[in-house]
């Protein structure tokens, strides 16, 4: 389990970024990657652009795919801006220490399976970086340049909407509805139950960087004392759709009434408002939609709140 402790300034200091290195380290990362797998918008891109990946981009996904336990910390820039540039994040990795390169390395091991790139990395530090970033410009030209500005207008979106229920319902709120597996306590801690994690980490002050994500099924996490600590969650994409299949599968109307509840989870009448039926309505749609798994309900008081359970993110999100 991942436990994220905030304190009052942590809640103050929460705040969005979008990272093209993040989505070129997603589109090269292989199944044994928790994060990735399973991700079918992330398998029709990469079945798409594979046969246009350069020869040079082999570093970076050798790198990316020498352990399933991750990636290396410094390949994940710290964005400067709320919709980053790759050249800026690319400049921050060539400007990290020697020190923090090579303890992020330690963890592969030797031996003759430990990929080339990482032991020109070993010998030769920083300076051997320009290979990586060399290889990360190549691969994001070749294969994810033509995509990104409909990529960066989704994210966007997602990054409009999570501030919204800031604003209307707190910072606690929204971190709830990140993902059907994060949950927040009014403790001031937000937890995330993936078996691949057993860290308790205290931001310290220091807030949390939110980076939505088109290639992600499941969040991440970059966290440690040294840099900025940052939470990758898979985005929501809430333009409208032409062709639905969601709603060949389930109907029009329960699929209409699971974005709405995907958008961020809400009472029966809050749900009626968004889709502009009568309570009633709205009670037997979601009643189907819980019968089927695709949300869970949970009563408060007098009210019950409806919120997107794992199999209903899977059918709007996971293709």
């Amino acid at each position: 389990m991942l436990e994220i402790g905030f304190g009052t300034a942590d809640l103050a200091r929460v705040r969005f970024a979008v990272s093209p290195m993040d989505h070129v380290l997603g589109g090269v990362a292989g199944a044994q990657h928790h994060c990735v797998r399973d991700s079918v918008g992330r398998e029709r891109w990469w079945r798409r652009v594979k046969g246009r990946v350069p020869q040079r981009a082999a570093p970076l996904v050798d790198l990316v795919n020498a352990s399933p336990l991750g990636v290396p910390m410094f390949l994940a820039a710290e964005p400067t801006t709320v919709l980053a540039a790759l050249a800026d994040e690319l400049d921050a990795m060539l400007a990290l220490p020697e020190a923090e390169v090579q303890q992020e390395l330690a963890c592969y091991g030797s031996g003759p399976r430990v990929p080339r790139i990482i032991e020109e990395l070993r010998d030769g530090g920083t300076r051997r970086l320009r290979r990586v970033t060399d290889a990360a410009w190549t691969l994001f030209r070749a294969c994810l340049a033509p995509d990104w500005p409909d990529i960066s207008r989704a994210l966007g979106a997602d990054i409009a909407h999570r501030s919204r229920t800031i604003a209307e319902e707190g910072t606690g709120a929204m971190l709830n509805g990140l993902h059907p597996g994060l949950n927040w306590r009014a403790t001031g801690t937000l937890r995330y139950a993936g078996p691949e994690w057993d860290l308790a980490f205290d931001l310290g002050g220091r807030g949390l960087e939110l980076r939505p994500s088109r290639f992600l099924t499941m969040p991440t996490a970059l966290l440690a004392d040294h840099r900025s600590p940052v939470l990758m969650y898979p985005g929501l994409d809430l333009r409208a759709r032409g062709a639905d299949g969601l709603a060949g599968l389930i109907g029009a109307a329960r699929a209409r009434a699971l974005r709405a509840i995907a958008e961020e989870p809400c009472t029966t009448g809050r749900l009626a408002e968004r889709l502009g039926v009568s309570p009633p309505t709205a009670s037997v749609h979601a009643s189907a939609l819980r019968e089927a798994g695709a949300i869970t309900t949970e009563r408060r008081g007098r009210q019950v709140r409806h919120s997107l359970s794992p199999l209903g993110h899977h059918l709007l999100y996971g293709g």
